[in-house]
């Protein structure tokens, strides 16, 4: 390596802190109020989409929403699933629930990535207030730990809360800002602009999952829908009983 090289590699290296800092800075939201808790909030590279983000005719939604109303909180429980990443070594796929996105173009939501990365598993938990980019959290999560979440509106002010009741931990985020409120979701996401192949993974599994105080079944007018390729689905829901529903990997 040549002097310069190595001058050059050191500079880099002092540089790094300082660089990773105004990226984390650039990528917050504004009139946010970081997750609280344990560990370190930080972007990442993909966005949760609102239900019209698609890629031609392919659908990035699995799940349930309910439109008809003006909705100010939904909470539920869902289990992680194992990921077998045999079946496709890179796949993005979400769990989440949220406010919004079915027929607007923003959303409020909170959840978890499972995700493939060169053919080795990952679970990332995450917090968006889509369009606004993603925070990811550090906290760990792993196969068969149970995941409950909340978000709430009131007045301007978002609450946005996921914990992993088998780890103990527990984020809180909040934000101000003026949303339609148009919709409320429990879903399952296909990531990634390209819409790349999703790995297999076993049932996810929502239950109690409630939009102001009622189950999800009797909140308002229910709307399913599927991660398709084109008219191919890749996944399916068991049909919705008051907040529970599974949903199930059908094939890549």
């Amino acid at each position: 390596m040549t002097l310069h090289a190595r001058r050059t590699k050191t500079a880099l290296a002092a540089l790094a802190p300082a660089l990773l800092a105004l990226a984390l800075a650039a990528a917050a939201p504004a009139n946010a109020t970081p997750a609280t808790g344990a560990g370190q909030a930080f972007p990442h590279f993909d966005h949760h989409l609102d239900h019209h983000a698609r890629t031609h005719s392919n659908q990035i939604w699995g799940g349930y929403a309910v439109t008809g109303g003006t909705y100010t909180s939904v909470s539920g429980s869902w289990n992680v699933p194992a990921l077998d990443c045999s079946t496709a070594r890179t796949s993005a796929v979400s769990p989440w629930i949220g406010i919004d996105g079915w027929s607007s173009d923003t959303v409020e939501q909170i959840g978890f990535d499972q995700d493939c990365t060169r053919g080795v598993p990952g679970y990332h938990p995450w917090v968006e207030m889509y369009p606004a980019n993603s925070i990811y959290f550090t906290e760990t999560v792993v196969p068969g730990d149970r995941i409950t979440a909340s978000v709430t509106v009131s007045g301007t002010t978002f609450t946005l809360t996921e914990s992993d009741t088998t780890q103990g931990w527990s984020k809180t985020y909040r934000k101000t800002g003026s949303d339609q409120l148009s919709s409320a979701e429990a879903i399952v996401e296909d990531l990634g602009s390209s819409i790349p192949p999703v790995a297999r993974f076993d049932p996810i599994d929502f239950t109690g999952v409630t939009v102001d105080g009622s189950p999800l079944a009797d909140a308002g007018t229910v709307n399913p829908t599927d991660i398709e390729r084109g008219s191919t689905p890749l996944t399916q829901n068991s049909p919705l009983s008051g907040g529970d529903f599974s949903l199930g990997w059908l094939h890549a």
